[in-house]
């Protein structure tokens, strides 16, 4: 039995079909625009603990820009530790200090 050809129609003016919304690459994404929220920065959390350190790097970096200060926290601890990066102590202080600078307990 032979199927009619479909014409391939062009759905691109309608945008993305089943976008990706809660994958930690679209989060990622939406930190490099920097468009971080509650829900991105805390998946940077996440992001850290699974590993994925160089994308939790891009998600915290985002949120500390953003005045996050628990992500100026991480990112002192990323950069402390060499996760994501090689270790930079200097960096790591200069963050801390960000961190205690606006109030927060852990960086000072």
């Amino acid at each position: 039995m032979a199927l009619p050809a479909l014409a391939e129609e062009d759905f691109s003016q309608y945008g993305t079909t089943n976008p990706e919304e809660m994958t930690l690459e679209r989060l990622v994404e939406r930190a490099r625009r920097g468009d971080v929220d509650m829900i991105v920065c805390t998946n940077g959390y996440l992001a850290t603990k699974g590993g994925r350190h160089e994308q939790a790097r891009i998600i915290f970096e985002a949120c500390a820009n953003a005045g996050w200060t628990q992500a100026v926290n991480w990112m002192s601890q990323l950069d402390h530790n060499g996760l994501g990066a090689d270790e930079d102590p200097d960096h790591a202080t200069e963050w801390s200090r960000r961190a205690a600078e606006a109030g927060d307990a852990v960086g000072a």
